[in-house]
């Protein structure tokens, strides 16, 4: 695994669209910081956190774009670059990410403890929608349709369930709340981390979608 992770690192540089992908990270911290300015300030915003889940993922986005090269497809190591190694960098960076949210949510409950039992549900929706597209990643690259469906669904899951989910206690309004929330995401991503590696077992023979490479790369390829 550590292996896996280091390789996944060292070939990030070879990557395609570096500069572009960190521009959208800045752009989404930025905008995510703005969201959580506004949860401190006592005004409720049902986005909080959510746009810090892109930003785990954009290095795998990046390391797929490898896949679309004729020395990595002809190397020992394809398999490698299309299953562990993309399943465990998500699964870190995921991690990290949710682990900010987490103490996030931890300084929002410390300043607004009537927010204790909305904090901790919605820790538990967000690792949900973390681990329902990391599931996806497995096959998202593979195929323009697979990527379509993934987001109609999800927009589908978040528009019926965002209002719900942020009305809920069903974990409490006890500070504990918050722990036990925190502890279902992480089982909830480890479990999202799961099942992307056996999806992509499945199809990592089908060869990097040039769709969803993007526009520009797919015209040199």
């Amino acid at each position: 695994m550590i292996n896996d992770m280091k390789l996944g690192i060292r070939l990030l540089r070879y990557g395609y669209g570096i500069k572009t992908n960190v521009v959208l990270v800045i752009v989404c911290v930025a905008t995510d910081m703005s969201f959580f300015a506004l949860e401190l300030a006592g005004i409720t915003t049902p986005l909080d956190g959510y746009m810090l889940l892109p930003c785990a993922l954009t290095p795998v986005q990046i390391l797929f774009s490898l896949n679309a090269v004729d020395l990595v497809l002809d190397s020992p190591v394809r398999r490698k670059l299309q299953t562990t190694v993309p399943t465990v960098m998500s699964l870190c960076t995921m991690l990290a990410a949710y682990l900010i949210i987490i103490l996030k949510k931890a300084a929002i409950v410390l300043i607004h403890p009537d927010k204790t039992a909305q904090s901790a549900v919605w820790l538990v929706y967000l690792a949900f929608l973390a681990a329902w597209i990391m599931a996806y990643t497995g096959v998202m690259y593979k195929s323009f349709l697979a990527f379509v469906v993934m987001m109609f669904m999800l927009s589908g899951i978040i528009s019926f369930s965002m209002m719900p989910a942020l009305r809920s206690n069903f974990l409490g309004e006890e500070m504990v709340s918050l722990a036990w929330g925190a502890l279902i995401g992480v089982i909830l991503i480890l479990t999202g981390g799961a099942l992307e590696y056996a999806i992509s077992l499945l199809f990592y023979k089908k060869p990097v979608s040039k769709k969803m490479l993007g526009a520009k790369l797919s015209r040199e390829l």
